[in-house]
């Protein structure tokens, strides 16, 4: 009982500490970079690296000021998925959100092709309703590399993903893949 009492006071410091900082730490420079399974890329200082419980997930970081409390889990997230390539890149995208779709809950926003690094990457923006009706907003950035598909899964709430871009640009911008 102890340990968990004294989880929740950590949290809740970390959480009341955080509040005290900017929204969007880029402005002031101050980021970090993880360094994980391949991949790498730059993140807002005061974000931390997160456990992700989705599949295929290889490094994810989150706000922790967006922490719900009743959940415990963050609300302003970024993971990155790592897939092997099953088909074409195309098909297997097109794949993903054609199931994805038929799904009431999901609802895309846009769907583009844009330039990372140099190099062409599939965009897709959506929003999903939970069954408790809370909406969030995702932006997921396709790669291609040889057999390798990564995935970089933007996702804030709805009314706070506007907010959020310039913190998940700095991180699609920055991403590598250390092959």
């Amino acid at each position: 009982m102890k340990k968990y009492f004294l989880a929740i006071l950590v949290l809740s410091l970390v959480v009341f500490a955080s509040g005290c900082t900017s929204n969007t730490d880029t402005k002031n420079n101050q980021t970090k970079t993880l360094s994980q399974n391949n991949v790498s890329f730059t993140y807002p200082g005061t974000w931390m690296v997160a456990e992700s419980k989705a599949n295929d997930t290889i490094a994810s970081v989150a706000d922790p000021k967006s922490v719900n409390a009743q959940t415990g889990f963050a609300q302003t997230v970024v993971s990155v998925q790592m897939k092997n390539l099953t088909g074409t890149f195309d098909s297997m995208y097109a794949d993903n959100y054609n199931s994805l779709f038929n799904n009431s809950s999901y609802q895309r926003v846009s769907e583009s092709n844009v330039t990372l690094n140099g190099n062409q990457v599939l965009e897709n923006v959506y929003t999903v309703q939970s069954e408790d009706g809370v909406i969030k907003k995702q932006r997921a950035v396709w790669i291609q590399d040889g057999k390798k598909v990564y995935v970089i899964l933007c996702s804030a709430l709805s009314a706070q993903f506007e907010k959020e871009k310039q913190n998940f640009d700095l991180i699609i911008n920055s991403f590598k893949i250390n092959s």
